[in-house]
């Protein structure tokens, strides 16, 4: 599967490089057939028919938009940023942890950090004339932004942060543990998602190897104790961590 987005050396890089299996998937729903069925009602005539030949064009723009000097120098920037801005979240209020050797492991919800980074795509991209409100481009808007933050998540999991093999997040964090399934939110809120980043402050200290096995145990003692979490201890966890996260951002 191609992703729009890789981890390596510490860093999130933007491909350009979109699934066209996850185009065709999106262009036969309804959000996708009816942006395909408008740019169709300009096609005079094709061979094969208009929704076919449209569907090849609005593949063409979307890749070439995609491919564009300006996307990418538009998401490089925007995820140069994302990795530190999770080590900046860690710092909200009431996210669960626990102490490992005077440091501070915690979680740090994925809905966080992907909120922030749509809502900021989605602003630059809504003045690029493929993916326009004003042209009817929500839904392929939509389609794009939605493929890079799923490349994000894959990116980082796949990168298989641990305490042996951490992802540096900033000067002061890095991620030692991922978890993909978790629900913060309710079922059937969209978007859901789910799972969230286990970040582990460093200090002056060298991360010696018995802080690397206390922090295992501190990993399976979080796990245990979020995985019994009732759903309105984490509604109220989103809501007093989402409001301090959204001042911490409007300071930094």
């Amino acid at each position: 599967m191609k992703l729009l987005v890789r981890y390596s050396r510490g860093r999130l890089d933007y491909t350009g490089r979109l699934d066209r299996r996850r185009f065709v998937a999106w262009s036969e729903s309804s959000p996708g057939e009816s942006v395909v069925a408008a740019l169709a009602s300009h096609t005079r005539f094709a061979l094969f028919g208009r929704f076919g030949a449209a569907r090849r064009d609005l593949w063409r723009q979307l890749r070439t938009a995609a491919r564009s000097e300006t996307i990418a120098r538009v998401l490089q920037r925007e995820l140069d940023v994302y990795i530190s801005r999770i080590g900046l979240l860690a710092h909200a209020r009431d996210l669960p942890r626990v102490n490992i050797d005077l440091r501070r492991l915690i979680v740090v919800p994925r809905f966080f950090a992907n909120a922030v980074i749509h809502r900021r795509i989605d602003a630059a991209l809504a003045r690029v004339p493929a993916f326009a409100t004003g042209n009817g481009r929500e839904a392929l808007r939509d389609h794009f932004l939605f493929g890079v933050l799923d490349s994000v998540d894959a990116a980082i999991a796949n990168a298989r942060p641990s305490p042996r093999a951490p992802v540096p997040v900033g000067s002061e964090w890095i991620i030692v543990g991922v978890n993909n399934r978790f629900e913060w939110r309710s079922p059937g809120l969209s978007p859901s998602w789910t799972g969230h980043f286990y970040v582990l402050e460093l200090t002056q200290e060298p991360l010696t190897r018995a802080v690397r096995k206390a922090a295992i145990k501190g990993l399976e003692r979080l796990e245990s104790s979020i995985s019994s979490l009732a759903r309105l201890r984490r509604d109220d966890i989103l809501r007093q961590a989402g409001s301090s996260a959204e001042e911490l951002l409007r300071s930094a």
